[in-house]
């Protein structure tokens, strides 16, 4: 088995927790019918829910990611990466289980905030794991195989749901993440990085020959610029992206490009996506046009892993926001046709626009500021920083959600996706602007060249350890050897 496909194998059964986190996104857009019926064979509740229900139903899944990413962010520094993300599994299956089995309004509630406490994790969690455990040669592509999965989690729902009870649909979503627990629990290691900054060299070694299937001498290299790396990097805290210049715009283009997700409108597009088809008046009937998108997010989310490490992660980011822009332009447009001006419009541009939307949306703004929030950041400050932005993200997720239908109610469905085409237009000009490049490097790389200020206290650091291990008759670690292979890997 050849050492890429050996780690890719790993990588797509993380992923299954990528594709359970997103089933909560688009869980909505075939629930809201059934929850809005007056059949009691259909609405386990035996009675519509309200327009506040709705909106709690929605929003809560983002209330509870809020919780969610410092929690599993702290359990990965404490515990490590494979512990955090095996915990991050149990409140989904808890979730599952007991929307399957409510018959109250509140317990669908309770469970969408225990399903939003794992998602938060998984946005915190997915990314570091996989750019810990890649090749810098395909860390891009490997991260990226998160947008394909995501993908396959936001069509479940549309291709299921629909066509099924309350109950089984639960059910059946609620295997996915104990087949992941399953899984990972049996063939996949902790990250070579974190067993590297607890000082477990030995297991460190193993996982990169269980990743690269190679033997001890195949790895050497690899290891030694990983320890050259952690070493580089210890005890950091978010007082330090603060107090550093570097850090913090590195901060802000992370948190700007993230929040771009969610006010580009994608968590309520998602969550409603029925309900939108619904209000175009289209002879098509609403859930076929969703099943439709979903099948087009599915199959638009393989291009950007073959994108990103040839036309990189800056031009992914700018072409994805400048079609959602076009996108939403032109569904907003329909709807002032439709709402306002009373006329009636082209039937299918609601779909093809929403096609549009999704294809740019995977593009690139879907999981490249995920991936540059593993890249650009020093090991020391990189979970705080991917805590710290999840959180900061999953705010402005909750407001967007839980204000939709304020939003519709005030501006109009046109005005609404009209505002949204604005700050997607407003996040281009950002990415041309401040974002950086990194397709290709390996994280000391892009320390070198985007974080100078950073790098220079990481030389002087490692010129003092080295002092320090020739003074006591042996290197950093332990040995000569490993001395001088630091010299030579020190950028």
């Amino acid at each position: 088995m050849g050492k890429i496909s050996r780690t890719l194998l790993v990588v797509c059964a993380v992923d299954l927790l990528a594709t359970t986190g997103d089933i909560s996104f688009s869980w909505t857009s075939p629930i809201y019918p059934k929850m809005y019926s007056n059949d009691s064979t259909i609405n386990p509740l035996g009675r519509p829910i309200t327009p506040d229900e709705d909106t709690w139903l929605g929003s809560l899944l983002n209330f509870g990611a809020i919780i969610g990413s410092p929690f599993f962010g702290y359990i990965s520094a404490a515990f490590g990466r494979k512990p955090a993300l095996l915990c991050i599994a149990l409140p989904h299956v808890i979730s599952y289980v007991t929307m399957a089995f409510a018959r109250n309004i509140n317990l669908f509630l309770l469970a969408r905030f225990v399903s939003g406490i794992a998602v938060g994790g998984g946005y915190t969690m997915l990314a570091t794991y996989i750019g810990e455990i890649a090749e810098d040669s395909s860390r891009g592509g490997m991260s990226l195989t998160l947008n394909v999965f995501w993908a396959i989690g936001n069509f479940i729902p549309y291709a299921i749901g629909p066509f099924l009870s309350v109950f089984m649909f639960n059910s059946i979503l609620a295997l996915i993440p104990i087949v992941f627990l399953v899984i990972f629990t049996l063939f996949c290691p902790e990250t070579p990085y974190y067993l590297v900054g607890v000082k477990k060299f030995r297991e460190a070694e193993k996982a990169l020959m269980l990743l690269r299937s190679a033997d001890a001498d195949a790895v050497e290299e690899e290891l030694t610029r990983i320890k050259i790396y952690m070493k580089s990097n210890e005890d950091g805290h978010f007082l330090d992206i603060v107090k550093s210049a570097t850090l913090r715009k590195c901060f802000m283009i992370c948190f700007v490009l993230i929040a771009t997700q969610e006010l580009s409108g994608f968590s309520v597009i998602t969550y409603h996506l029925q309900s939108i088809f619904a209000a175009t008046d289209s002879t098509v009937q609403p859930h076929i046009s969703a099943l439709i998108v979903g099948f087009v997010m599915l199959v638009s989310s393989f291009i950007a892993p073959f994108l990103v490490d040839r036309s990189g992660r800056r031009n992914l980011v700018i072409w994805s926001c400048i079609g959602t822009c076009l996108s939403l332009t032109t569904l907003g447009t329909f709807f002032y046709i439709q709402d306002v001006l009373k006329a009636e419009p082209i039937f299918w541009i609601p779909i093809v626009s929403l096609i549009s939307y999704i294809v740019s949306f995977n593009l690139g703004i879907c999981t490249v500021p995920w991936t540059l929030t593993a890249e650009l950041f020093p090991s020391n400050v990189k979970q705080v920083a991917a805590s710290s932005i999840s959180i900061c993200s999953w705010m402005v997720s909750f407001v967007t959600t839980n204000t939709f239908n304020d939003m519709t109610e005030t501006l109009g469905r046109s005005g609404t996706f009209w505002s949204f085409a604005v700050l997607s237009f407003c996040s281009t000009i950002f990415a041309f602007v401040f974002v950086p490049e990194t397709k290709g490097k390996s994280f000391m790389e892009i320390q070198e060249k985007f974080l100078p200020g950073v790098r220079e206290t990481v030389d002087d650091k490692n010129s003092e350890l080295l002092v320090k291990g020739g003074q006591n008759g042996g290197g950093i670690f332990g040995n000569e050897t490993d001395n001088e292979k630091m010299r030579s890997n020190i950028i």
